[in-house]
């Protein structure tokens, strides 16, 4: 009875340790389905779809919990399909595609010659370069081998060129340079000077309907000239270069590389604020943008990064007080605006309104004379129906003219058939 009572035990205890072992087991796929999508590929490739059959026979290859009967037949069949497919879409220059189609299919060697053009065909892309340092840092370790063992036996030894990953690695301390290049271009003072200028020259007076028109119209050349940036803004251009700029600082390898890179990045930004706040702070548009670069400045001090910014804002309403104060309230709602001084803003909108209704009260007056008149003359029934026999008499006349006419070109149309004989 005991003996029985143990096997039992032991049985029992064998059981629960194979079903703890199953449930451990974190397998992509079942044997089952690794063979139907293997038959599956069999058939797409005899039907000529390579595509979707490469594909099928690469999922025939995912990892189960117990042998993977297929995963070598199909690592054989896809490897060939991945030559034939990537050298495909290498040669019409989809890099991407290439590099996929040979990694997919164990064609190591191939996949990072594609993987390395298509780096190089975007030098300005970090989400290319991730891509290129995860799959370079991935060949690299040790254990790679060993978790694409079915492949390479398919398509043999594999040794990554360590000088790609050198390569890759170079990439965000180009990248960031170019960056910085082209912020460089979009940070154009002729354009800060037109902004200002633009400021400077636009009517006060919004009833002055044709000196507003004559301003607009001046406009169309500097609007022309700036229009070659998105949204026709070189400074949006300049913040998307810092954007990237930051981008590439963050993506360094090298801890100590990137905190210099995003330095410089800062430095630059300082250099921008500087400008538009000492020299083109007559163009409100300016020291809003001033505001926005300086919150784009990096830095763990943030206390001290919103004072900087309030004293942009503090500038931006002493300038708005100065405006008002000329009665340029248009000029001066936009400073308020910039400085966060929403009621002040609104009261010299308010201000601007009432000065432009009192330049028009007397047209105002005028039209409204003149509605009052024209009412009266229709209330009154006697000058109503003089008005309508008057035009009766008119159309009248009218008919009695066009009558005549008629009469006169028969007479001449005879008068002309009785000279020629007809």
């Amino acid at each position: 009875m005991k003996s029985r009572l143990l096997l039992s035990a032991v049985a029992f205890a064998c059981f629960a340790a194979t079903g703890t072992a199953l449930a451990d087991c974190a397998a992509d796929s079942t044997v089952q389905q690794t063979q139907q999508r293997y038959a599956k590929a069999q058939q797409l490739e005899a039907a000529g779809n390579l595509e979707a059959a490469f594909n099928s026979y690469v999922a025939a290859q995912d990892y189960t919990c117990d042998p993977n009967p297929v995963e070598g037949p199909a690592a054989r069949r896809a490897a060939p399909l991945a030559l034939q497919l990537g050298g495909a879409a290498e040669k019409s220059g989809n890099f991407e595609k290439a590099f996929d189609l040979y990694d997919r299919g164990g064609q190591y060697a191939a996949a990072d010659r594609a993987l390395m053009a298509w780096a190089r065909a975007n030098p300005d892309s970090p989400g290319v370069y991730g891509k290129a340092r995860d799959v370079l840092e991935d060949r690299a370790l040790g254990a790679f081998a060993a978790n694409n063992k079915a492949r390479l036996a398919v398509t043999g030894a594999y040794t990554p060129d360590p000088r790609n990953l050198t390569e890759v690695l170079a990439m965000p301390a180009k990248g960031f340079e170019r960056a910085l290049q082209k912020e460089s271009t979009a940070f154009n003072e002729e354009y800060l000077r037109g902004i200002v200028q633009r400021v400077a020259t636009r009517p006060e007076d919004p009833t002055d309907f044709a000196a507003t028109q004559a301003w607009v119209n001046a406009q169309q050349p500097f609007v022309q000239k700036w229009s070659k940036f998105p949204g026709g803004d070189p400074l949006k251009a300049s913040r998307d270069s810092l954007g990237l700029a930051r981008t590439w600082g963050h993506a360094a390898a090298d801890q100590a590389e990137g905190a210099k890179l995003l330095a410089q990045r800062n430095q630059r930004i300082e250099q921008r604020v500087a400008t538009l706040t000492k020299s083109y702070a007559g163009a409100p548009e300016l020291l809003a943008a001033a505001i926005d670069y300086q919150g784009d400045f990096l830095t763990e001090d943030h206390t001290a990064k919103d004072k900087r910014m309030d004293t942009i804002r503090t500038q931006a309403g002493q300038l708005g007080d100065t405006a008002n104060s000329k009665q340029r309230y248009a000029l001066a709602a936009e400073y308020y605006s910039v400085a966060g001084q929403d009621e002040k803003a609104q009261a010299a909108r308010d201000a601007m309104q009432k000065l432009a209704m009192a330049k028009m009260q007397p047209q105002i007056d005028q039209a409204q004379q003149q509605a009052e008149r024209i009412k009266q003359e229709y209330s009154d029934p006697a000058k109503v129906q003089a008005m309508k026999d008057q035009a009766l008499a008119m159309q009248k006349r009218l008919q009695e003219q066009q009558k005549a006419n008629a009469k006169t070109k028969a007479k001449k149309a005879d008068d002309l058939e009785s000279e020629l004989g007809l």
